[in-house]
């Protein structure tokens, strides 16, 4: 938790207090001086980490914050007393501790005695919870004055989900601060996987994402291409606390205080659909001290991007927070018929937020958010094949009069359109009890409203107009109990409950014409209008408890467990072709969870640990499985997939923390794999367990910032995923094109799709402050990921090649008036790689693809105070 104080003017101060809180005792102090905790604090704006760890121990600092100026302090990684970690903070700023001579420990200059006698000047005391105050007292000095400023910190116990939870696992996690996101403008979740390796995420539009970590997580949608609403992600995503029962809920990465990316089965803590991991979102919150900003990008390719934010007191009490961004790109497909461009889209969207702070013990945040995009998804052609001497793509394209036209552009007669309105609202309640305990409540309401108008991506008209309309509720409410910190035992009781309710509406609408014939070989399809109707109520009850052990200060171990209870019903009705109606189904199961885990702190800086966790996915629904009326409705049920994971690794913070190294091996094995699967008994292809599968690999990281100036990343995550039982698999277009193609295919040993077997990120930053005061920086990135098959029956056409992206950023910024203004240039794709999103078979052999960003060069300026 960050408290920023008032910009100091040339002469005069103002700070903003509220009635102070009681002066800590002298033992407290001591007490949180010698209280040791985990710290990962990157370098930092020297007075921003000092106020962090204030605030995180309780500790009071006392120091001239004009004094302190620009300086930078050093990475503090590591297991530390406050003291000790302040200590590592000031490292080579030019700043120490002065020997304590009472409550507060004081910083100074190094080398430099502080003023003695009448001259001294005189201290203004700010709890730390106070300083976001209201009651603004100014408090004007003669012009060589300037103030000492105390911090009296409040420890605060880590809230659920944070970096610094003592009852998180401490498995492979990746967190992503705020400004560095801005600085590298990566504004979107599908961008994140550029600074995180083994994210992989795959996204055409809003209502279909598909998100894996080290290839775990999604098991792919069906043949049909209808959106399936019964088949939730093993990857969950959370802003806040709160739950996004769809990926596309998380429109944009603005005002965001960090991202964490957790590996692995994590739902003990995080619920029944985190079996492949978590991507946690944590925004920033209201102030109550004021501040606004405005940020302004705009690049080639019609890139804009507009986003501003305010915040600051409403009362004694409570405090606002107003986020609004507007974004808009055109896309890298140009309809050569019309002239427009393709695959772009814009968005416009605002988040609001009040806190109430009732004291130092109660905090209420509330908030709320609307997003409306539009977007024009649109695949190109890339490749079309002979399959035993014959194109029959080509043969079906001259037929029916289609003019063939390859990527990077099309020859559409209609184009796809995605309009998007999502929103919520939630609030986090915590109450720190005087006995230590601490209560959490986190209550949210969801919606999601897709209305897709989708073209057949040819220059005649098979079909249009068609796309599948979903309509998603979900609410929810989570209560958590966290014991006293500091205690032999830390530990968390909770429960949480899940409502959603999704429906959809699809159709597929047929030209009026001979085209369907000639296209499809049937004249059954002339002025077909084929509906589908999907509904899905799911309801989830889950008791759950995690803690850790401490023994001594050289052993944790952390255990925890989860019980899912879940109800889920749907129906699925298909009108015009084939008539179904299944009626309304029903499915009940009870899905554990289970964590453990061991962290040993071998040597100072060092740490080893295990783990091992188990988890399951939700049940599911084939809620537009137009098999169902061949295959039965025993192929609408699906059961949960099951997840065992295991990893071991070692920390290291070596050379005064300024070397970060991290290392693991895991082994990950999915039972029961929810994917697209094939019944040789029906002969139909629809989603069901087609067996299992093994994630295994290695991960390395390092951080090292060599002086305050530099700061180098690395990162790379090798995983070998491959099927160890998946003997009806749906056969690749190269097999059923083939004469006599089998009824179904035996992938087992085969890679699995949407894993490529390396990932790496890379990064390296040089920042400086010249003689004027500007503070500038210069910044390179390189993300890089292997070849991965693109589609679930391992297609050799769905091979989508590995590729390499580099982006480049300098900038600077200084002081301007009461706030602060930067500029930068930003390179993105800079050496122009032409790279494939996603790779997917079309009809008749052909192959489409969703192209990734061109380089784009831009620049953005911003102005905050």
């Amino acid at each position: 938790m960050r408290y920023p104080l008032h910009k100091f003017s040339k002469h005069a101060i103002t700070l903003a207090v509220m009635a102070t809180l009681p002066a800590l005792h002298a033992h407290a102090q001591a007490q949180s001086q010698a209280t040791h905790q985990n710290y990962q604090l990157p370098a930092a704006p020297l007075e921003q980490t000092l106020l962090t760890i204030a605030a995180d121990t309780g500790v009071a600092l006392a120091y001239d914050p004009r004094l302190l100026g620009g300086a930078r302090s050093a990475p503090v990684v590591g297991r530390f007393s406050a003291t000790e970690a302040i200590a590592r903070a000031l490292d080579g700023s030019g700043f120490e501790l002065a020997p304590n001579a009472g409550d507060a420990l004081t910083i100074r200059r190094r080398a430099v005695a502080r003023p003695q006698g009448p001259a001294a000047l005189p201290m203004l005391k700010v709890s730390a919870p106070a300083m976001s105050a209201t009651s603004a007292v100014a408090a004007a000095q003669p012009a060589a004055t300037m103030a000492t400023v105390t911090v009296s910190g409040t420890r605060q116990v880590a809230s659920a989900g944070s970096a610094e939870d003592p009852r998180r696992a401490p498995t492979s996690a990746y967190r992503i601060g705020g400004d560095e996101l801005d600085e590298q403008n990566v504004t979107t979740l599908e961008e994140l996987q550029q600074l995180v390796p083994g994210l992989n995420i795959q996204s055409t539009d809003p209502s279909d994402m598909q998100i894996t970590i080290r290839g775990v997580g999604d098991g792919g949608g069906q043949a049909s291409g209808d959106a399936n609403i019964g088949m939730p992600s093993g990857v969950a995503v959370y802003v806040d606390g709160v739950y996004l029962a769809r990926p596309g809920m998380l429109s944009s990465l603005g005002d965001i205080d960090h991202a964490e990316v957790l590996s692995g089965a994590q739902g003990t803590l995080f619920g029944a659909n985190a079996t492949g991991g978590v991507v946690n979102i944590v925004t920033k919150s209201p102030t109550f001290l004021p501040e606004a900003g405005i940020t302004v990008s705009a690049g080639q390719h019609g890139y804009q991007r507009v986003r501003g934010v305010v915040s600051g007191p409403l009362s004694e009490n409570w405090a606002g927070r107003l986020n609004a961004v507007r974004s808009h790109s055109d896309g890298a497909v140009t309809n050569l018929r019309t002239g427009n461009k393709l695959n772009g889209g814009a968005s416009n969207g605002a988040r609001g937020q009040l806190l109430y702070r009732g004291g130092e013990r109660f905090t209420l945040r509330l908030s709320a958010d609307y997003n409306n995009s539009n977007s024009e998804p649109t695949a190109v052609l890339v490749a079309t094949h002979a399959v035993n001497g014959r194109d029959t793509y080509l043969t079906h394209a001259a037929a029916a009069g289609h003019n063939v036209v390859f990527g990077p552009n099309v020859d559409l007669d209609d184009e796809n359109r995605i309009h998007v309105l999502q929103g919520g609202v939630s609030a986090l309640a915590e109450w720190q009890l005087e006995s230590g305990w601490r209560l959490r409540s986190v209550t949210s309401l969801r919606y999601f409203h897709s209305q897709p108008t989708m073209a057949d991506g040819l220059s005649v008209r098979v079909y249009a107009n068609t796309g599948t309309e979903v309509r998603d509720k979900t609410w929810s409410q989570e209560v958590r109990v966290d014991s006293p910190a500091g205690r032999a035992v830390d530990y968390a009781l909770g429960l949480t409950y899940l409502g959603q309710h999704a429906e959809t509406l699809a159709h597929t609408r047929y030209a009026n014409t001979t085209v369907p014939a000639l296209w499809l070989d049937s004249t059954a399809f002339r002025n077909l209008d084929i509906i589908r109707l999907g509904l899905l109520r799911d309801r989830m009850l889950s008791p759950f408890a995690q803690g850790t052990l401490h023994i001594g200060d050289a052993v944790d171990i952390t255990a925890g467990v989860r019980a899912n209870v879940q109800k889920k019903g749907g129906s699925f009705i298909r009108y015009n072709r084939v008539p179904f109606n299944s009626g309304y189904l029903e499915e009940n199961h009870t899905l554990p969870s289970g964590t453990l885990a061991a962290t040993w702190r071998t040597a100072p800086g060092w740490s080893a640990y295990a783990a091992a966790s188990y988890g399951e996915k939700s049940g599911g629904l084939n809620i537009s499985a137009g098999a169902a009326r061949q295959a039965g409705l025993d192929s609408l049920y699906i059961k949960p997939e099951k997840t065992k994971t295991g990893e071991i690794g070692v920390k290291a913070s070596l050379a005064g923390d300024r070397l970060a190294l991290k290392g693991n091996l895991f082994l990950t094995e999915i039972s029961d794999f929810q994917t697209q699967g094939y019944n040789p008994d029906d002969q139909q292809v629809y989603l069901l367990n087609a067996g299992t599968f093994i994630s295994r690999g290695a991960e390395a990281s390092a951080r090292w910032a060599p002086d305050r100036n530099w700061r180098i990343d690395a990162a790379a995550v090798w995983n070998d995923t491959y099927y160890t039982h998946y003997d009806n698999a749906r056969c690749p277009p190269e097999v059923t094109l083939a004469p006599n193609p089998p009824p179904s295919c035996n992938l087992t040993g085969s890679r699995v799709f949407n894993a490529p077997k390396v990932t790496a990120n890379a990064s390296v930053r040089y920042g400086w402050t010249g003689d004027s005061g500007l503070r500038s920086f210069v910044s390179a990135r390189y993300a890089y990921r292997s070849w991965m098959f693109g589609t679930v029956d391992t297609s050799a056409f769905t091979r989508v090649p590995g590729y390499g992206l580099a982006s480049f950023a300098a900038g600077t910024g200084g002081k301007a008036g009461a706030g602060e203004w930067n500029a930068s240039i930003w390179l993105n794709n800079a050496f122009d790689r032409t790279y494939y999103k996603r790779l997917g078979n079309g009809d008749y052999g052909s192959v489409s693809g969703w192209l990734g960003e061109r380089r784009t060069l831009g620049v953005t300026l911003g102005y905050q105070y």
